[in-house]
């Protein structure tokens, strides 16, 4: 009986993790990426010192994101952020990483993500705000 409750414990552990669990660790979005552009939206400019801004999509579903503000060589540090992202499909969801948009809830954002063909930079478009999106590059 003990091997049985052993037995059935075991397939049972193995057949909780989804595939989306697994897939996680291979996920193209794993990594450090920084503002490069962002297209309509309003009352937000990158410049030299939003592009220092970045989130990191650690395997484990967490994020660090810092964002930065200033201009010239004067950047600084003006908030850092831990949160988690998901993802379903193409579309993922996670706090970005700018502050100051007035009307927007930017934590917990979802929105289409696509990659260009060499995985090195990803535009995110936000479902609420289709019009908008903002590039994220790896360096």
């Amino acid at each position: 009986m003990k091997k049985l409750l052993l037995i059935l414990f075991s397939i049972a552990l193995f057949t909780s993790c989804s595939e989306d669990d697994d897939a996680n660790g291979d996920d193209d979005i794993l990594g450090t990426w920084f503002i490069a552009e962002a297209n309509g939206i309003p009352n937000f400019e990158v410049t030299e010192c939003t592009r220092e801004s970045s989130i990191t999509f650690n395997s484990n579903n967490t994020t660090y994101s810092e964002y930065y503000v200033g201009s010239g060589e004067a950047c600084t540090l003006a908030d850092e952020t831990n949160s988690v992202w998901e993802r379903e499909g193409q579309i993922y969801t996670f706090s970005l990483p700018i502050e100051g948009l007035e009307n927007f809830d930017l934590d917990n954002i979802n929105g289409n993500v696509s990659f260009n063909s060499d995985k090195s930079e990803f535009t995110f478009t936000p479902l609420i705000f289709p019009s908008a999106s903002i590039v994220f590059e790896k360096r």
